[in-house]
Parts: structure tokens; sequence; C-alpha cells
């Protein structure tokens, strides 16, 4: 709690939470290299757990900003030790040996931040912490750790030396901010206190944060402390008494915390509040005030008639086995009170109910039940807090000197189940129906754990109220029949209440829920008897349900119809066995949790809804069926695949079920597409002969088609492309000759043609040239682009190499070509040799067509010769027009 206290604590005194506190988590993210024994980088070191005897010499970066020496073996340290680390704001000596600290220990340390020196043996006194060890940090240090620093004797310091604290030293330390120590038996904070001018944070913390054996709070003990504190913190410090004026002077406190002083009582409380009128305090964590075995407590006007003159907006008052509020206790609670914890007090119903309205500004409320079992008590309590009165009746319950109510008999209100003479007695029904008052801004109602023995039905609440989470989880409400009037919720939480029966009415009032938890009950029966899908189909908002562990085996096609905005569906740790339900419905499922069940597969109808939930929302959709007997035989050998192929998001652990064909095993799948692979195969027989028999045949026709096919597959790629992009130049009324050619080249060729090619011929003649990898149209097939090309250029142009004829796809792009030419009689292709490769070296096809087209020698040898060059690609561009 301290750690969420001190943040809470910056965050209402308008600052930040000091660096310092990451610090404290020793976290090593970035560590490079170890230096030395220790491990760094260059502004970290730790060398915590090394069992050092004396701070690292030379290894350790000298700009370092962190050094951590925690839970080593360090019993001094020498003068001036850590001058030499001038950049260092945060020292960690926690959990060593260290006795004393001299004046000069920390000489050269002008910038430290945080300092702590906790579980040590630094006991507390002038001696051990002489006056100017920390002159140094007058303007730097912001938080200092000195707790655990004594030997431990039930709770609290035993050692020879007198113990005070150490104010001298610390009195130097006028920029400190938070500051964490021991608590002294009847001992005040001395005069150098007062200098401490920025003290926000002041922890005395007992049990596991250190030793603090206080015992008497004095109207002395703080009158030094400054005016800037905003945060006190003395829980679990063996305070048995308080003297009421103890608080007077710390008007400015935001936040106090006296919890788990057992021997305070909350009758001392009340006193202390009456100095408390007025002041800052927001937050009171008044935990454990009494035994845990005192009686329980009545909290009567007197507890609670200093709290109305105050500003607190958080209560916590835990752990005080408080039963009940006399009536007018809770109209003295402040108008500013924002969130109430009861939490593990044994409250009952009573009329103090009727006073719940008076809280205007309560937004969140709590009052749950021990989630845990206590140990056996070690020893008698102690005094009760008020007198055992011997003349109380059954259903007499006295509030101070006043009665609070008063039952008329034990028939009024016998549950149900009550046997009485070998009968069962039926409710009496003649009782007055009650409207329940709540406090007209709260937001969440917490009661988890607390016994409650009811039938949820016929509840009314004063509509006036803003009540949106509802949390009952743990408690025994077996029947829901509803009505529920009076609220609108948002969320509800009914998870373990051993439910077995509900009505198809329940939700009919509850139509803005968003989440349903009804986990872990016994909805069996009620949900395999809803073939309508009547109970949940009022519920057309909500987002979440939650059904696992209901023991359902038997779930209807419909059950959930009117769930059209559903995101999450959690039905694991069922026994459910098919799963044959309607999700079309459900475009918002993201979410479907079928876990630990006893599934085998997921019907055709289920896959196909589940895939067009991804396909209508593209959103992923995950499915949870880990933990099932998946059944890994042929049968369903389909379900596998989609398992494995659709577009859903699975869980890829290791944690499916394969159920073998016998149904006695069921192995883990380790690889769930090896599995898949290795049942195909086991799948095949027999009967696959005949079948491929007849795919023999196919394939013998579909063999000779593409035989023929490949005979005259120019013929028809060009007859299909043309014929396309005719059609295309028809409805686009493209233009013909678009490009004056297209140039038909390899790739290794590239810097030739993008280089002086298309200067030569595009800059300087005036050309257009289709270049494949910078005129095709994206996203378009290749060859679908090569007829394109070669029908909207007037010539073809081929830069003739040896790596073109290397080219399965320039080789294309001639046939293209020469198809062109045969069907429209123009002359297209055109080769520009520019690489002399003898004929003996040329395709058959490539001599035939330069046998029958125009060619043109590069002029390799005379490009020295200007004149010629220029005359080359004059002649070359001509040729191009022609």
């Amino acid at each position: 709690m301290w750690a969420c206290n001190i943040i809470l604590l910056f965050s209402v005194a308008g600052s930040q939470p000091p660096a310092a506190i990451a610090f404290l988590s020793t976290n090593i993210t970035g560590i490079e290299r170890p230096c030395g024994e220790c491990l760094c980088n260059k502004t970290y070191v730790d060398c915590s757990d090394r069992n050092l005897t004396a701070v690292p010499n030379n290894s350790l970066p000298l700009e370092a900003e962190t050094l951590i020496l925690r839970h080593n073996r360090l019993e001094s340290l020498p003068d001036g030790v850590f001058a030499r680390f001038q950049s260092l704001k945060n020292l960690n000596l926690s959990g060593n040996q260290l006795q004393k600290l001299s004046t000069d220990v920390f000489l050269g340390l002008n910038n430290l931040y945080s300092l702590d020196l906790a579980w040590n043996n630094l006991t507390l006194s002038d001696e051990t912490y002489s006056p100017g060890v920390f002159r140094l940090f007058n303007a730097s240090l912001v938080l200092l750790r000195l707790n655990g620093n004594c030997e431990a004797g039930e709770g609290i310091c035993r050692t020879n030396v007198t113990l005070t604290y150490p104010d001298k030293a610390l009195s130097d330390l006028a920029n400190l901010e938070t500051l964490y120590i021991d608590g002294l038996p009847e001992v005040s904070f001395g005069p150098g206190f007062a200098n401490m001018t920025k003290l926000q944070s002041l922890h005395l913390l007992g049990y596991t944060e250190g030793f603090c054996g206080i015992n008497r709070l004095t109207n002395e003990t703080f009158v030094h402390l400054p005016k800037s504190l905003r945060l006190l913190n003395m829980s679990d410090c063996n305070i048995s008494s308080i003297e009421p004026a103890a608080f007077t002077l710390l008007r400015t406190l935001i936040h106090l915390d006296i919890s788990y002083n057992y021997d305070v009582g909350l009758d001392t409380l009340a006193d202390v509040m009456y100095y408390l009128q007025g002041s800052d305090l927001k937050y009171l964590y008044v935990d454990a005030l009494v035994h845990r075995y005192t009686m329980s407590v009545l909290i009567t006007q007197r507890h609670t008639r200093h709290f109305k003159n105050t500003s607190i907006v958080t209560i916590s008052a835990k752990h005080n086995n408080i039963e009940a509020f006399c009536e007018g206790a809770l109209d003295n609670m402040p108008d500013t009170l924002e969130s109430v914890d009861l939490f593990d007090n044994p409250l009952a119903f009573g009329r103090y109910f009727r006073d719940l309205g008076k809280l205007k500004a309560l937004k969140t409320l709590t009052v749950d039940g021990l989630f845990w079992a206590s140990p056996p008590p070690s020893a008698y309590p102690p005094v009760v807090s008020r007198d055992c009165q011997e003349t109380l009746t059954l259903g007499d319950i006295k509030c101070g000197n006043s009665w609070s109510f008063k039952m008329d008999s034990l028939e009024a209100w016998r549950p149900q189940d009550v046997r009485s003479s070998s009968t069962l007695r039926p409710y009496r029904t003649q009782l007055q129906r009650l409207t329940f008052v709540l406090p007209p801004n709260l937001q969440e109602f917490r009661s988890r754990n607390t016994h409650l023995y009811y039938n949820l039905s016929d509840i009314n609440f004063d509509p006036n109220n803003s009540l949106r989470t509802l949390d009952l989880n743990f408690n025994h409400l077996s029947y829901w029949f509803g009505p529920i009037t009076g609220v609108n919720l948002t969320t509800l939480s009914l998870s373990s209440n051993f439910a077995h029966d509900a009505s198809y009415s329940f939700f009919t009032t509850l139509t803005s829920l968003r989440t349903l938890n009804a986990s872990w009950n016994h909805l069996r029966e009620v949900i395999a008897n809803d073939s309508n899908g009547t109970l949940f189909e009022p519920l057309v908002n909500l987002e979440v349900l939650d059904l696992s562990a209901n023991y359902i085996n038997n779930i209807p096609t419909h059950i959930f119809k009117g769930l059209v905005n559903l995101k999450q569906l959690f039905l694991s740790m069922n026994r459910i066995a098919i799963f044959l339900v309607d999700l079309c419905h459900m475009q918002n499922l993201t979410l479907l949790d079928l876990s630990y069940n006893q599934i085998h597969y997921l019907p055709q109808s289920t896959m196909n809804h589940l895939d067009n939930i991804v396909a209508l929302s593209n959103a992923s959709v995950y499915v949870v069926i880990i933990y099932n007997p998946i059944a890994c035989v042929c049968k369903h050998i389909d379900f596998l695949r989609w398992v494995e192929q659709s577009e859903i998001t699975f869980n890829r652990s290791n944690n499916y079920l394969c159920m073998t064909a016998d149904g006695k095993d069921s192995i883990p799948m380790d690889n769930f597409l090896s599995m898949i692979r290795d049942l195909e195969k086991s799948c095949a027989d027999f009967s696959g002969i005949l079948v491929g028999a007849v795919s023999c045949c196919i394939c013998l026709i579909i063999a000779l088609a593409l035989a023929l096919a490949y005979r005259f597959r120019w013929k028809l790629r060009y007859l299909y492309y043309a014929s396309l992009l005719n059609y295309r130049r028809q409805h686009n009324e493209e233009d013909l000759f678009e490009f004056d050619a297209f140039v038909s080249y390899a790739s290794e060729d590239n810097d030739f043609v993008h280089g002086e090619l298309v200067e030569r011929l595009e800059e300087r003649a005036g050309l257009r040239l289709n270049v494949h990898n910078r005129d095709w149209m994206p996203g378009r097939p290749i060859p679908s682009n090569i007829v394109a090309a070669v029908q909207s250029s007037r010539r073809t142009l081929v830069v003739l190499t040896r790596h073109l004829l290397e080219s399965d796809w320039c080789q294309y792009e001639m046939q293209m070509a020469t198809m062109e030419a045969a069907y429209t009689g123009r002359d297209v292709l055109l080769f520009l040799l520019y690489e002399d490769v003898p004929s003996h070296e040329l395709p058959r096809q490539v001599l035939y067509n330069l046998q029958a087209s125009t060619y043109i020698l590069y002029p390799h040898q005379h490009l020295h010769d200007h004149r010629l060059v220029n005359d080359f690609w004059q002649r070359l561009a001509q040729a191009i027009r022609d």
C-alpha cells in the first residue's frame, strides 16, 4: 500500500512522483557488460548480492548515475569512498551491515537524488548518524530510506543505544520530500525536522517495511514536523493510545494512514477527528483499529460526529468487525465522501440502509467479505468496547442509548428452508415490499463473499441513482426470479452463487447491461431448456457474457439469439460436446472461449458463421478450443483443416488434445499441422482405387488437351490477350499506337537501355518508348502487359544480347511481336544487335526473325567517332518511325 500512497500523495499535491521510486525497483534493463563483480552500462551499475565487503575501486564507470550495492556485507564506509562518482544521483546501500556513518562518508555526492540505507545496523541515534553527514545533500536529496535499522523484538527495536531520531543530521535536508524511518517508542520528532521545509511524505511503517513501536502519540509528538507534510503513514506501529490533540498541528495532511494498530479502537478515532475538522485531509485509512476477535462493533453518532466538517474523499475501514450503523450515524458523513471500503466487516441488514441516500457524493462502495481462511486464534480477545447486555433478547440490538430496531418475532423472518415440526414453512407473502435507497451518485457497489442468502426476486431500488456496476460474486444468491427495477446497470457480476434456477424474464428490466458474469454457477438446466433463447434475448446491448463453469452439456441453437452486440463469449470449463449454436447475428464477436469442454469438432454451420463474421467485420476473431478432446479421425478432417487454414485466430499452444479413433486415448498434439498431414495419409484406403482410376482417365484427357494447347500455345496466348486488349480498346477508345517502340531487353542490360538508349531516342529524337519496369500497368499479369506493350507500340525494338537469349520472358516478347506481325501484317520487329552473337549460337526462331526483320548493328568499334555514332542513332530512330 505504501508505494501507492506515495504516488497518490504527489498526485494530490500537484507534483509528480520522484524518479527515485523507479530506482528502488532496481530494474537492470539495458545492462550491457560485466564490470568487475558488477553489471553495468554507461550510467547504471548493479552490484547487488555479490558478498562485497568494500566498494569496488577501479572497475566501475565514473559517469554512473545509479549505483546499487544492496544485499552485500558492507560494515563500514571510508570517508569519500564515493567521491569519484561526481554524477551519481541514486545510491542504494540497503541490506548491508553498516553500523555508523561518519561526517565525510558521502563527500563529493553533491547531486544525489535518492539514498537508500534501509535494513542495515544504523540504529537511530546522533552517534550513528554524525551531524553534518547529510550536509552535502541540502539542495539535492529528495528521497531517503532509513527504515529497518535495528534488531527486532516483538516488532520494535531492541538495542543498548539510547534511541532518538537523528534530527541534527536530518536538519540539513532542506530539499527532502520523502522519508522512510523506523518509529520509536515515547520519542517525539526533534526540532531538526522543522528545517525539512519541503518534506511531504513521512512513512513510519512496521511489519515487513521496518520496525515501528511508537505505542503512544502525545500532543507533542508531531510539534516539530513541517507544515509542508501531506502524507503520514503510521500503519502497524503498535500504537495503543492517541491523545486527542496529537494531530492538531498537522492540518495540511492530505493522506493519513494509522491502520493495523489494533489497540487504538474506533472510540479513540472519534476523538482524534475533532482536531482534524476543517483540515486538508482527504484520504483516511483506519483499517484494523480493533482486535480481530472483538465482538461486533456498532457505529454510533458519537463515532461519526466530527466527520461532517471535514473534506474527506476516501475512507478505508477494513477489518474492524463493524456490523451495523446506528440511525443517524451516516448523517455525519462529509459531503465530499466519494469512496468507502468496508472490506471484511460483517455488515448486517438494518435500518441504516435508509440513510444511504444521504451520502450524496459517494461513487464507490465496497463491503466485501474475507476471501481467505484465517489461522486459528492464538489468544483470547481483549475486553470488548461496550458492555455485554445480559437483558438483550433475540432481535434486540442496542446502539448507544437508543434502540435501532426490534424484531417482533422470529417467525417474521424465518427463511424458506428452516424446518419446524417436520414441515417446510413458506415465505410470509404479506411482508411489505421495500424500496432501497442508494446514494444518488453511487456508480459501483461490491459485496462479494458476504454470505448473502437471498432470492433475487421483486427487488426495487429508488430510481434516483447512478448505479452502473453491481458485483455480488461469491454469495448464495441461488434463485434468480426478478424483477429488479429502478437501476440502469451496465455491469452485473453474479459469479459463484450456487445459482441453479432462473426465470426467463429475469433480465427483462436489465436491458442496459454490457457485461454479465454468471460463471461458476449451476445453470445447466436453465440453459438446456431455453430452446427459444428467451433468457438472454432482452440483453441487446450486452458485449461480454461469461457462462464458464456452469456444468452446461446441452446448449440450444438459438440460446443467444438476442445478443446482437456481443463481443466476447466465455463458455469454458463446461461439458459441451456439440457446439451447434447460431452465431451469424454476432457481427461484433471477437472472442469465443470453448476451452476445457468435451468438443470433438465444430459443425460446418458454426465454421461458416465464424468465417462470415471475419469477412463482414474485417476484424480478428479469436476462438479458444484448447483442452478439448479433438477427434483426430477421417470423418472430421475438414474441421482440422479449417482450424489450420481459416482466417480465425486460434491459440497456437501445444494444449490441444487429440482423441484417437477408438475414443480411448487423448494425446497432446505437439504439432497441429504435422498431425493433420499424418491423418491425411492414414485416411487413404482401397476405396480410393476407383477414384484413382477415374482420376487417371480425366488426367489423360487433360494431358492430351494440354499437349495440343502447348503445340499451339503462342497462337492461343496471342489470341486470348489480343482479343482481351481489343475489347478494352473498343470500350476505352485508346490510341492503337500509344508508343513508338516497345523495348524488349534483358534486365542485365538495364544500364544501357535506361542510360544511352532512352536518352538518345526519347530526349534527343523525341520518340516515346515503352520500357517494362517503367511503363507497365501495376497489378496486371505479365503476359497481359507484354501483349499490351506490343499492340500499343508501332515497333518492338529487341536489344539482342546473350542475356536476352537466356530470358524466357524476352523469348515470350519476341513471340508476341511475331504473332502481332502475322495477324496484322505490320512490320513489327526491329533488332538492335548490341552484342555480336554468332549465328550458330542463335535459337532457330531468333535466327528466322533476324532474317525476316530489320536489324541494325551497334557501333562498338567506332564509339570514338561521334559522327558515326550520331548517324547510328538517327538511322535507328528513323527505322522506328517508318
